[in-house]
């Protein structure tokens, strides 16, 4: 594949990791008032999705020719 191939994967991959690590967040915060408990964890599903989206954001700035390494 060549780089803008990988650079259109890479931005779309953040903009995914983002936006759904910000919406599990909402889903995690918001209030929960009956007695069973929430099936889902989605503080640590959004705490991931936030985590691989700075590993893609390094990724990113290592294809725009950054040196974020040794």
């Amino acid at each position: 594949m060549d780089a803008a191939t990988h650079l259109s994967l890479t931005l779309f991959a953040l903009i995914a990791c983002g936006g759904l690590g910000f919406y599990s967040y909402h889903l995690g915060t918001r209030e929960h008032d009956k007695l069973t408990p929430r099936m889902m964890p989605w503080k640590f599903i959004a705490f991931g999705l936030l985590a691989t989206a700075v590993m893609v954001l390094v990724h990113l700035l290592n294809l725009l020719g950054f040196e974020t390494g040794r």
